[in-house]
């Protein structure tokens, strides 16, 4: 069989969706070593992936998905004529993004999120416009899709109206870095990186407004004059869209000294970010997976996320849930958490064991059984 995939998120400074791609064909050489893959990305795409058990065919482009209305285009128009001069059996995207011409090969796509269609609030309105339009496209001309949760799988069938048979749900996985580490060495690496040292709460996330960094915030300044210990405030992630509302509270924000912006921060410094901090805090307005999470646990750091969307499905009963839009709320469950040692303890163990019944490898299987099942759809739209 050959299977064509677009890695073209694969990026140096990548976050959820590249992180997906990257795990996804690591861990398929693991299950399939059989087929012949192409590997669809940018000369830049490629080195990162790290993938050398069976070398992959390449398909070079010089389009970054970004690039609209040229990538558009090609994705369309050209693309399509690649791959079936390669007799392509099956394309999948990854991110979200297909040919809508099918020229002798079944296609599968991947849906994080319907974020576009419910808090549109959230995203730049003219790609949100594109977004919209993209996924309507995309759950159509597809012969399978990928949901990354239970939760997306029903937002696909309420609100795109996608018949339920179409869709597996196959769930992403924390990458095997993520581990307890030996507190000696976190905080050596910590204070020499980041110059970070005491107590923290810790939060990681593209900086954009569906992070709910705001009520985050304000939640944090209660917490502070409830609790006597200096906790600081760390949060990591490259500036998204929509900041200036963020921009502007932080300018009068009263405890400004204690809250520590690292930026983006590379995927080998997290697990220390994460195993360093008394507690991660993701109170996500919305999340068609929401990974951190997972990852969190896997550290043994208790976590407190909301209790919308995908997340509780993710986190089952190992994390503490309140509702994003509350406030107090949240600021009541990070004093509770910080304040009683045994539900920490608690914390950690259980979610150490929820995190451990998500893999990589189980779904890359899974993965590469939809494969087997598009390849005998490899026929003209």
């Amino acid at each position: 069989m050959k299977i064509a995939i677009d890695i073209r998120t694969v990026s140096s400074r990548r976050s959820g969706v590249g992180n997906y791609v990257l795990n996804l064909v690591q861990n398929l050489r693991e299950v399939d070593r059989d087929s012949t893959y192409y590997f669809l990305g940018m000369k830049k795409n490629f080195p990162l992936l790290g993938v050398d058990l069976i070398p992959p065919k390449k398909l070079v482009t010089f389009v970054s998905p970004e690039n609209h209305p040229l990538s558009d285009i090609w994705e369309h128009f050209l693309l399509p004529l690649r791959l079936a001069k390669e007799k392509v059996d099956v394309f999948h995207g990854p991110a979200s993004l297909i040919p809508f011409v099918k020229k002798g090969y079944g296609i599968c796509v991947t849906i994080h999120d319907l974020v576009a269609f419910l808090f549109p609030r959230t995203i730049p309105r003219r790609y949100g416009v594109y977004m919209r339009f993209l996924l309507r496209q995309a759950v159509k001309k597809a012969d399978r899709i990928i949901a990354v949760s239970h939760h997306t799988q029903q937002d696909l069938v309420s609100i795109l109206k996608v018949p339920p048979e179409k869709i597996a749900v196959i769930h992403e996985a924390p990458a095997s870095i993520f581990r307890p580490m030996d507190r000696l060495s976190v905080r050596k690496r910590l204070k020499e990186r980041y110059g970070l040292e005491g107590k923290y709460i810790y939060h990681v996330g593209n900086i954009e407004p569906r992070k709910n960094l705001i009520h985050l915030l304000e939640a944090f300044i209660l917490v502070c004059r409830e609790l006597d210990e200096p906790y600081r405030l760390v949060v990591s992630g490259q500036k998204g869209w929509l900041v200036g509302s963020l921009r502007r509270y932080f300018k009068t924000y009263p405890l400004r000294e204690r809250i520590f912006f690292t930026g983006y921060v590379p995927e080998e410094d997290l697990p220390y970010l994460m195993n360093g901090a008394e507690l991660f805090v993701f109170p996500s307005l919305y999340e068609g997976f929401g990974l951190p999470v997972l990852e969190a646990m896997s550290c043994g750091t208790p976590v407190i996320t909301s209790n919308c969307s995908s997340l509780p499905e993710i986190v089952g009963t190992a994390a503490v849930l309140t509702d994003p839009a509350d406030v107090r709320g949240l600021a009541d469950r990070i004093i509770e958490v910080l304040s009683r040692p045994e539900e920490r303890e608690r914390l950690r163990q259980a979610g150490r064991e929820q995190a451990a019944r998500f893999t990589w490898t189980e779904t890359a299987r899974k993965t590469f059984e939809v494969y087997k099942g598009v390849a005998g759809h490899a026929n003209p739209l």
